[in-house]
Parts: structure tokens; C-alpha cells; sequence
């Protein structure tokens, strides 16, 4: 069995907002995760779906210490990540790096870019100072920048040249976990593909470990071995990426693959896409979270939390009603 490299186990976050809950008169809270467990191995690229405002950004800043959890755990290696020493943190920093979803504030303005990327070769103590600058023209070389982009300003740059710049950063570190959130979002479509097929290349190159937050499931399809979809700071369905595609087992899951863009017709019934507005996180429905907008919600899934449990090997699911889905 494959060791876990990272994994989140029962992790919840919230954080305090301005003013207070209408109509309830106490102070607001967005939950954003709310027991959260999942891992990753080694070797193995895990992608998260769900629309945005369902926690996956917070969870990527989980993953790479960004920020503490309010309970549960992270751990790396099988350690928790918020009770090593400061020689075992300094390891998890480097081992662990994130590739952010806006490669132009994630940036230093006043910093050429040859700086930006050799700043963890020094902080880490990966290269002397007198070959540094080789050392990074040979990371920028690698995502496809060229040497003479060295002592250049980041608005001088595309966006995909900035991604690029972020990954060769976030590669300087020798990482052995690459946490990547919604890395081509931003970018123009003719880019994503070349992104995308970047961190593929140096995923195998390299033999990294990934995880790819993305609202796209058809990007983590391409990219990934298995696939979590979360929705309202819950995981509702997490399976092999291919399995997911033939028979997923959750309503929420069906109408983020109806809303994929096909090139062709099918006379085959389609799933409904999704329904309504995501609710806010400080207000989350009674029972199943999904079920103020799921076509084929009944009375139990208004009063009773649907439990994840296994419904295949290593494919699990939330859903009181499971039976109900189409092949997609």
C-alpha cells in the first residue's frame, strides 16, 4: 500500500466576519472547512473540485501551513506539521511548496524575476552565492523561460509567463509536494493547456507529488489520479478520476460534469446542471448541505447529514440517495 505523504484528518477552519448574522443577532462566522479528512500519496497527483466559496483555497493553505487548523490535524511524513521542532518545520517548508492562483500578486513588484526565483536556493541554503544565478537560469530554463528574461520586472510578463516564474519558485525548493490552487484560472485559454502540460512534464521529470485545486473537473480529469469534490467546507465525493467519470455517486458531482462543455450532442439523458446560488457559509442548510438545489432531494435529506461512506473500493460518497444518479 502506498504511504500517505500528506494528510488532512477531521480539519475544520472558521474565521470571524464584520457584523452579525441577519435576523439572529450574534456575531457572523464563515465556516470554511468542517471536518475535512483526506489524503494524498506519494507520487500520486489528487485534485479538488467544487465552485468557489466550498473551502479548497483554505484547505491548499492548510496543506502547506499557511494557516493552523481549529482542530484536527495536518500531518506530513505521518507528523503533525503544527507540533515540530524548528529544524523539522524548516523541512516541511521547503518540502511543501504552493503554486498560487494569481502569479501576479503572489510576486514581488520592486523584484526581478531571476531574483524572485533564487530567493529559496539562498534561504534554504541549496546554492552558494557564486552560482546561484546558473543555478536559476536552469529553473527558469525548465518551465520554458529563457535566460535573458533574468533581470526583468514581473509586469514586464504575460500571465502564463508569471505561472511560469511561480512554478519555477516553488520548484527552487526541491519541494516534494507541489500544492497547485486553480493555477490557470487566470489565465487565457490558449495558455491553460500549456500550464497545464507544464506541471504534468515536471511531475513526472521529478517525480513530484501533486494537488490540483481547480473549479474545473475537466482539467483534474486530465491531470489527476483521483479527484475530491467538496462542497460548502465538506468532501461530498472523493474517487479514482476515471471512476468518478463513468459512475459518480453524488448529485453535486452529476451536475459539475453536466456543466462540462461537450463538442458533440448526445441523445442520451443529461444530468441537471446546478440549481440556485451557492448558500453562504455562515448559513448552512439543515441535514444534507447539497439538498436545497439537488433534483432528487427527499425528506431525509433535509433532516439527517448524509455520513461518507464507501460505495466501491476507494470510492466514497455523502448522499442518502445515491441509487438515483445517471452515468454521466
Amino acid at each position: 500500500m502506498t504511504q500517505p505523504i500528506l494528510e488532512a484528518l477531521t480539519v475544520s477552519k472558521s474565521f470571524k466576519l464584520r457584523g452579525e448574522v441577519p435576523g439572529r443577532g450574534q456575531k457572523a462566522r464563515l465556516t470554511a472547512l468542517d471536518g475535512v479528512s483526506l489524503t494524498i500519496n506519494a507520487g500520486e497527483t489528487l485534485g479538488i473540485a467544487g465552485e468557489s466559496g466550498c473551502g479548497k483555497s483554505t484547505l491548499a493553505k492548510l496543506l502547506t501551513g499557511l494557516l493552523a487548523p481549529d482542530s484536527g490535524i495536518i500531518r506530513f511524513r505521518g507528523n503533525d506539521v503544527h507540533h515540530l521542532n524548528a529544524e523539522e518545520r524548516r523541512l516541511f517548508r521547503r518540502s511543501v511548496q504552493m503554486v498560487f492562483q494569481d502569479p501576479f500578486s503572489s510576486l514581488n513588484p520592486r523584484l526581478r524575476i531571476g531574483d524572485a526565483i533564487a530567493e529559496p536556493l539562498l534561504i534554504h541554503g541549496l546554492a552558494p552565492a557564486v552560482t546561484c544565478r546558473s543555478q536559476t537560469i536552469g529553473l527558469m530554463q525548465q518551465v520554458g523561460l529563457s535566460a535573458e528574461l533574468y533581470d526583468r520586472f514581473p509586469h514586464e510578463f504575460s500571465g502564463g509567463q508569471r505561472q511560469r516564474i511561480g512554478i519555477a519558485r516553488a520548484l527552487a525548493a526541491e519541494p516534494s509536494v507541489l500544492v497547485a490552487d486553480e493555477p490557470v484560472s487566470s489565465l487565457d485559454i490558449s495558455i491553460q493547456a500549456q500550464i497545464i502540460n507544464l506541471l504534468m512534464e515536471l511531475k513526472q521529470r521529478q517525480g513530484l507529488t501533486m494537488a490540483v485545486i481547480s473549479h474545473d473537473l475537466a482539467v483534474l480529469r486530465h491531470m489527476s489520479d483521483r479527484i475530491a469534490v467538496m462542497y460548502l467546507g465538506t468532501v461530498v465525493e472523493l474517487a479514482p478520476a476515471q471512476t468518478l467519470f463513468t459512475q459518480c455517486r453524488h448529485p453535486y458531482t452529476e451536475a459539475l460534469m453536466a456543466a462540462i462543455p461537450r463538442l458533440q450532442s448526445t441523445r442520451q439523458r443529461q444530468p441537471a446542471g446546478l440549481q440556485h446560488e451557492l448558500p453562504p457559509l455562515h448559513s448552512v442548510p439543515n441535514g444534507c448541505r447539497f439538498h436545497p438545489r439537488c433534483p432528487y432531494a427527499e425528506e431525509i435529506c433535509r433532516q439527517q447529514v448524509p455520513p461518507l461512506t464507501e460505495q466501491a473500493p476507494g470510492h466514497v460518497a455523502a448522499c442518502h440517495l445515491r441509487h438515483h444518479l445517471s452515468k454521466v
